[in-house]
């Protein structure tokens, strides 16, 4: 048994609290009200018994959002900033439109993908709080660098393209209108300036010119010539619509949904009856009448009371026997997986009803050879923790690659890099960037893998010192590159994800500013 809102359990200290205090006094009216607040946080806590997932069928739109971060998005005519406001919209996009898949573009004068087609919410928010604007040092604006990367990134014959920006540098438009109609992209833009403008804030005051004067920054009109198949925005809700009207099956597939059996209803029923009994002489019965002065031996309580006290316990002792029976299902899994009896120890994680169990499950699969069965196991899984989140998209990054679907395996990776950077994660990146989806990679032998301590083996082992930098899995790149042997492998530079952590990497950042040296009077 596990509970799906278990905050509402610290409320249960405040009332053992009260309890403790007035532990000498009898049990009366105020006790079976306390009794009564007491079962009502338990059943606001949602306690449920998980039950096994389902698949269901999924379709939808792909959405592009391309996102200026020139140095004008620092302008404050729109409150906080341009570029925070964007973050903003974006934040409640992605939270509102759980149906559709979301791929981000950052660009200034270069365009980079900050993460690939995805719905996952929790790492696109993670993704728009790390962007970190004083990192960026590019003044000017080059749309089509974004216009071109979102062809790129969408399969989709009509893909659905939405550019935050301030308008840009440019007087005309005209040569990225006719890229929009030649590629049929159905192109919107936010737009995130004032016609007054702003200046740009800078450490030293405000952005100057080479002249010395304070250079304001003004919305451009000029960028409504790329709008194509879409409107000018202003704020999410009408992202939000222009979504809705446009949508159209770009892809289709399956997802697992988790199912819970809800148990709330015991612990409120039994809240009605300590309610009813605190007004009622049904309380009185199973309460010991008060003791005439002088008895010594009054006792606080009946032995009624204690046997409603003793079933309270028992229905309690449903968790409780759940804990110990996942405790022992546990501990034989790692022992049958120690012992490389993978099989056997997948069948005992499978016993285990939360996320850590079905995701140690995964993890036997894998070792198993059952690549499959892992994959759909590591996929039912879900979580808001980032760095587990990070190890399941890199496990399933590997489960992809032994199937060789490369191209999911790719994105699985750059999901992990963009949560969480790890240098395995990067290595295999690397190891299968110029893999086609019907090549093969030499893979060593399952059982001579040496995996990472905290990806691979059950939770809750420590990690040792010897395995903490491992990969889960050594590939030699160059033997599937047909008939290149003996050459390196090159990732594409826009996805590259080394040298960063939780955030953008710093070449990342790199890239966005490449241009930035060659700028003259961007405004």
């Amino acid at each position: 048994m596990s509970f799906l809102s278990p905050l509402w359990l610290l409320g249960l200290f405040g009332v053992m609290a009260y309890l403790w205090k007035g532990r000498e006094k009898r049990w009366n009216k105020q006790g079976w009200l306390i009794l009564s607040i007491a079962l009502l946080v338990v059943a606001l806590a949602r306690p449920v018994i998980s039950q096994k997932p389902i698949s269901v069928d999924e379709a939808g739109s792909d959405v592009i959002l391309a996102v200026d971060l020139s140095y004008s998005m620092r302008g404050t005519d729109i409150s906080p900033s341009r570029l925070e406001a964007a973050k903003k919209m974006l934040h409640d996009v992605v939270r509102a439109d759980q149906k559709d898949r979301f791929g981000v573009i950052g660009f200034t004068t270069s365009a980079i993908v900050l993460s690939p087609l995805t719905k996952d919410t929790e790492l696109l928010e993670h993704l728009f709080g790390s962007l970190d604007e004083s990192q960026i040092i590019t003044k000017g604006t080059y749309v089509m660098s974004a216009l071109e990367l979102a062809r790129k990134m969408s399969h989709s014959q009509h893909p659905t393209v939405i550019v935050f920006t301030d308008g840009g540098d440019e007087a005309s438009y005209a040569k990225e209108a006719d890229f929009v109609h030649e590629h049929n992209l159905a192109v919107s833009v936010v737009m995130l300036a004032s016609k007054d403008g702003s200046t740009i804030p800078t450490s030293e005051g405000s952005l100057k010119d080479d002249a010395g004067h304070i250079v304001v920054s003004a919305r451009n009109d000029a960028i409504e010539e790329i709008v194509h198949d879409g409107k000018m925005l202003r704020s999410s809700s009408d992202i939000l619509s222009l979504i809705e009207d446009a949508r159209h099956n770009d892809f289709a597939g399956k997802a697992s949904v988790m199912r819970y059996q809800e148990l709330f209803y015991i612990p409120l029923a039994l809240a009605l009856f300590c309610f009813i009994a605190a007004f009622t002489t049904v309380g009185a019965y199973f309460v010991r009448p008060e003791p005439v002065e002088g008895d010594v031996h009054g006792s606080t309580s009946s032995p009624r009371t204690k046997k409603i006290f003793i079933s309270i316990l028992a229905l309690i002792g449903v968790s409780a026997q759940a804990g110990v029976a996942d405790f022992a299902y546990a501990y034989a899994g790692k022992h049958y997986y120690n012992d490389e009896r993978y099989e056997r120890s997948a069948q005992m994680y499978g016993s285990i009803t939360n996320e850590r169990g079905r995701y140690n499950r995964a993890n036997a699969l894998y070792k198993a050879g059952k690549y499959s069965e892992a994959l759909a196991a590591y996929r039912s899984i879900r979580s808001d923790e980032r760095e587990f989140k990070a190890n399941l998209f890199y496990n399933m990054g590997n489960c992809y690659v032994r199937l060789s679907q490369f191209a999911d395996a790719r994105e699985a990776f750059l999901k992990s890099l963009t949560l969480r950077y790890t240098k395995a994660a990067d290595q295999n990146l690397r190891a299968i960037a110029g893999v086609g989806e019907q090549q093969t990679l030499n893979v060593r032998k399952e059982k001579k893998d040496n995996f990472s301590a905290d990806e691979n083996k059950p939770t809750g082992e420590k990690k040792s010192a010897k395995e903490g930098g491992s990969s889960n899995m050594k590939m030699d790149s160059a033997s599937g590159g047909g008939g290149d042997e003996g050459k390196k492998t090159q990732s594409d530079p826009r996805f590259s994800m080394s040298q960063g952590k939780a955030k953008l990497s710093s070449k990342q950042y790199e890239l966005i500013n490449q241009r930035s040296v060659h700028e003259t009077k961007p405004w």
